[in-house]
């Protein structure tokens, strides 16, 4: 299991939430292996096959549209 957190520093000391709990296997299902919480939905499926991630992706993370030659649309 991978484990998610944000931080912030509040009156000189780290403080931590928990954001999520991955398992490896959820993200090597990825074809990626995006260690991004935000790019698996609840049901652990990641979002290369959402056109808007797909978009964000490729405008935010350097994709490119032939990146997701064999990955369909949902």
């Amino acid at each position: 299991m991978t484990e998610f957190y944000t931080g912030k520093i509040e009156n000189g000391k780290l403080v931590t939430t928990h954001v999520r709990t991955l398992s490896q296997a959820t993200m090597l299902a990825c074809p990626f292996v995006i260690m991004e919480p935000s790019h698996y939905r609840e049901d652990g499926s990641c979002k290369c096959d959402d056109a808007e991630e797909r978009a964000m992706m490729i405008a935010e993370w350097e994709y490119s549209a032939e990146d997701f030659a064999n990955i369909p649309l949902r």
